[in-house]
């Protein structure tokens, strides 16, 4: 039988509660995946796993487990893994690895109670900050479990905002857009702004921590009036002479009574929307555009993690000269690994493109192939690999492949570092 690949899935993965999302292709919105709890479906599902040491059954943290004694909890799952590589409590030891592969293994088992007989397509995981651990161990587990190659994208809070906002309908977002995110002792103000005298239009977003900035005894007291009131001396100085006409609200923080009030004031002049599954809706919208299902070429997204130029190769190929992109402005820097291979006809300069769609500058840099001086024409295979060592720094990598048996590899390897200013070779 013929898989049926076609979900496309989106993950808020939080350190206190996680959140899943499926595109419904008949409503063209996400829909929340919420875990069985009795007769009803609570989508917000606790980051936390219990395990029965004897067995090695794993159970959902709030899970009834009759009968059992002695069960393990990780009531701080992603922290946990995100501190230490082995996880110790009492006598046990986990590898922290296993531990969230088994969180998401269970997170993905609910998928299936709605989807029995469709598979993953494209998997988007949003986390508050991309943790270089997280990165790499989501990475190995959507390997593990069958996720075809490509088809996993981790991403932070902000760059979810920004596929959110901007799915929603064309009005809310005709000026700028603010996201409040109240957790704790933390209040953050994030900020989409659109520049339209470019096409595509280049969405970027700003981010600032008003923590310092609130005054946190009057949330923690009962008065509600005083707490309305340090929310929006804080909101009203951050939004002050900013051209912002839509503003979402997210996070624990918001459900206390005083919100509603404070809310209400803020909507002056303003539409104001608060809700919990944000983030998921925004990676479930990103996992339609990046499976090229969804309606926003007329957007480029950016921020500090993505790239803000076009990188390409200049080929003969289909009987014209054109370019062969291999690396899309928008795209997170470290998640850029893209290779093509080329066979030179009389060509001793291979050439690389870049075209800052900021800037609106193109820039050429060639890539000399005397080293290969000698051989007879059409007899070398390159491949030309392109990575990044930060979102400014280019990395080319030339590999010579030889060409089979009438010409060897000479097993030479060229990298160039193409950066804003300047470029060097190593050899």
């Amino acid at each position: 039988m013929k898989e049926d690949r076609t979900l496309l899935v989106g993950i808020d993965l939080g350190a206190r509660i996680t959140q899943m999302s499926c595109f419904d292709f008949t409503t063209f919105e996400p829909v929340s995946i919420g875990r069985k709890i009795g007769d009803e479906r609570k989508p917000e599902i606790p980051t936390a796993l219990k395990v029965d040491p004897v067995s090695g059954e794993w159970f959902w943290a709030d899970e009834e487990c009759a009968g059992r004694e002695n069960l393990i909890c990780f009531p701080h799952l992603l922290s946990d893994v995100m501190r230490e590589e082995t996880i110790e409590i009492g006598e046990y030891s986990f590898e922290g690895y296993q531990v969230l592969k088994r969180f998401l293994v269970k997170l993905l088992s609910i998928l299936k109670e709605y989807e029995p007989n469709r598979t993953i397509k494209k998997l988007v995981v949003t986390l508050e900050t991309r943790e270089k651990r997280l990165v790499e161990y989501l990475t190995k587990i959507s390997e593990e479990i069958g996720i075809p190659k490509g088809g996993l994208v981790v991403q932070n809070h902000r760059q979810s905002y920004m596929y959110y906002a901007v799915s929603q309908p064309r009005e809310l977002w005709l000026n700028n857009v603010g996201l409040f995110e109240l957790e704790g002792d933390s209040l953050l103000y994030s900020q989409i702004n659109i520049d339209r005298k470019t096409e595509p239009y280049i969405i970027g977003v700003t981010q600032k921590n008003l923590s310092e900035d609130i005054q946190w005894e009057a949330l923690a007291q009962e008065d509600e009036q005083q707490a309305a009131y340090a929310f929006l001396n804080a909101a009203n100085t951050v939004l002050y002479k900013q051209l912002v006409t839509t503003i979402y609200v997210t996070g624990s923080g918001f459900e206390r009574p005083w919100a509603h009030e404070s809310l209400k004031k803020l909507c002056s002049g303003r539409r104001v929307f608060r809700g919990q599954n944000l983030f998921t809706r925004g990676a479930c919208y990103a996992a339609r555009e990046l499976s090229g299902e969804g309606k926003l070429d007329h957007c480029l997204f950016l921020d500090e993690e993505m790239i803000a130029s076009n990188v390409s190769l200049r080929v003969y190929r289909d009987a014209e000269m054109q370019e062969t992109l291999l690396a899309k402005a928008g795209s997170l820097w470290n998640e850029i690994d893209s290779s093509v291979d080329v066979i030179p006809d009389d060509e001793n300069e291979l050439q690389i493109t870049i075209q800052d769609v900021l800037k609106h500058e193109i820039r050429v840099h060639m890539l000399s192939l005397s080293g290969f001086a000698g051989r007879e024409n059409k007899m070398t295979r390159f491949t030309i690999r392109i990575r990044f060592a930060d979102k400014d720094t280019c990395i080319v990598t030339l590999k010579d492949n030889g060409f089979g048996e009438f010409c060897p590899s000479s097993n030479r390897v060229w990298e160039r570092y193409i950066q804003l200013e300047e470029s060097t070779w190593e050899n």
